[in-house]
């Protein structure tokens, strides 16, 4: 009989040793179960930001460029209007030049039919 409890004893000793063991597992289960969803939520919030840092810098080149091409065509347009403007002002300084000569060749003209208009005829 003494060997009886002492089967018992062990027994039972046995089993405490493998409910704490099994809470120990349980535990570890529950714990690399929590630290795996702690490396998913990282890993999520990582590939978002690398999302969102990708799209920041698409969008900032893609200001880059428009900058850089509304500065390139501003140039463009007033090199041309700075151009137009010139030979506008040549144009009107030719066309001034052209009727001054004509006036100047027209003054004894005009000094006459001035005169005529004034003065009485000569007869």
């Amino acid at each position: 009989m003494a060997e009886s409890v002492k089967d018992a004893e062990a027994v039972e000793g046995a089993g405490a040793e493998l409910t704490s063991a099994e809470a120990m597992l349980e535990m570890i289960l529950l714990k690399e179960d929590e630290i795996k969803r702690r490396v998913q939520r990282a890993e999520n919030e990582a590939q978002r930001l690398v999302e969102e840092a990708k799209l920041d810098a698409a969008h900032k080149k893609r200001e880059a460029i428009r900058e850089d091409i509304g500065q390139d065509l501003r140039e463009k347009e007033l090199a041309r209007a700075h151009a137009e403007a010139e030979k506008v002002a040549r144009e009107m300084s030719a066309q001034a030049e052209s009727i001054r000569k004509k006036g100047m060749e027209h003054v004894d003209d005009a000094i006459r039919v001035v005169i005529e208009g004034v003065l009485p005829p000569l007869e």
